[in-house]
C-alpha cells in the first residue's frame, strides 16, 4: 500500500486516533458501570471481586491502551509501533472470541458476534494504516 506522505501521516493519525476515543470510551464505561456493562453481554459479576477485576481488566486495561494509542498519535517515532499494537491488541482479542464462539456449549448472543464484528473490522483498518505508515517511514 503506497500514499503519499503527508496522507499516510493523516491515516495513521486518524486510525491512532480513532483507536483511542474507542478503547477510552469503553474503558470509562466499564470502569463507571461494570455491572451493567457486563449485563449487557449476560455476564453477572457475583462478588466485589468479580466488580473490582472486571473493572480493572475490561476498564482500567482499556483506558490505559487508549491514552497508549493517544501517545502514539502525538510522535512519528511512535505511529507505526502504535498501529502495530493496536492491530495485535485486536487480533488477540479477535482470536479468543473466534475460539470462544466455538467453545461456548450454548452457543452465544448477538452482542458477541457484533464485538467480533468490530475486533475484524479494526484488525484490517489497524494493520492497512501500519503498512502505510510503514511503507511511507521506508521512503523518506
Amino acid at each position: 500500500m503506497a500514499l503519499p506522505g503527508n496522507a499516510a501521516r493523516k491515516f495513521a493519525i486518524a486510525v491512532l486516533g480513532l483507536g483511542a476515543v474507542g478503547f477510552a470510551v469503553f474503558g470509562v464505561q466499564w470502569f463507571a458501570n461494570p455491572i451493567g456493562m457486563a449485563q449487557q453481554l449476560g455476564i453477572v459479576l457475583g462478588n466485589g471481586d468479580a466488580t473490582s477485576d472486571a473493572r480493572a481488566v475490561y476498564g482500567g486495561l482499556e483506558l490505559g491502551f487508549g491514552l497508549f494509542l493517544a501517545y502514539s498519535a502525538l510522535s512519528p517515532a511512535r505511529r507505526t509501533q502504535g498501529l502495530a499494537a493496536g492491530a495485535l491488541t485486536l487480533g488477540g482479542l479477535g482470536f479468543a472470541r473466534i475460539a470462544g464462539i466455538a467453545l461456548a456449549p450454548d452457543g452465544v448472543t448477538r452482542a458477541t458476534y457484533s464485538l467480533l464484528a468490530t475486533d475484524l473490522i479494526g484488525i484490517v483498518v489497524f494493520t492497512s494504516a501500519f503498512l502505510v505508515s510503514r511503507n511511507a517511514d521506508r521512503r523518506t
